[in-house]
């Protein structure tokens, strides 16, 4: 198939469409920005949602939104609701307790759920802790126990238990302890 003159006259069709004498369609107007309803995440959104316009009251969801939780709202913890202790290594693996970040981790014992964490960069051994509520990662998160307390040796610095990390455990520890007890004496393989 040749296409050698079919596309002269093509060109040719284009270009009279295009000349009728009609001046050419405006581009279309931008639509303002719809208004911020969420709270911004770094100082930077915050600074560019204050030039726009006012944001969301704290805590308000936006039109339509479905509930977060449903029942009674959790109970936010007491100031004295905390568990104290310390946390101490086995014997054995004192040699392998070199650097690291510990984290301890408070879960509620009948479903495990994390309640709390705390991070601790410069750990010496025994160490002293405490935890509480206001360790928790959402707000609003009920601090209530038993408890089972973790502590966990974490080499890379990272609160996901990985290869070489020392870990310990404490069950059943009530809120209000001060003696809570956790040895670190399993290594992650």
């Amino acid at each position: 198939m040749r296409t050698d003159g079919c596309l002269p006259i093509l060109l040719v069709a284009v270009l009279a469409s295009s000349c009728r004498g009609e001046p050419p369609a405006p581009p279309p107007e931008p639509s303002p920005p719809p208004p911020l309803s969420l709270r911004p995440l770094t100082s930077r959104e915050r600074r560019a949602t204050s030039e726009a316009g006012p944001a969301a009251e704290p805590g308000t969801l936006p039109p339509g939104h479905l509930p977060l939780a449903s029942g009674p709202p959790a109970r936010p913890a007491a100031a004295g609701e905390s568990v104290g202790g310390t946390v101490v290594l086995a014997p054995a693996l004192r040699a392998r307790a070199t650097g690291g970040v510990l984290f301890v981790i408070a879960r509620a014992g009948a479903d495990r759920r994390i309640v709390a964490v705390r991070r601790e960069d410069a750990a010496s051994f025994p160490f002293a802790f405490r935890i509480s509520g206001a360790d928790a990662m959402m707000e609003g998160t009920t601090f209530a126990g038993p408890l089972e307390i973790t502590a966990r040796l974490s080499r890379s610095g990272d609160a996901v238990a990985a290869r070489g990390d020392l870990e310990g455990v404490a069950r059943g520890v009530a809120v209000g302890a001060k003696d809570a007890r956790i040895t670190l004496d399993t290594v992650h393989e």
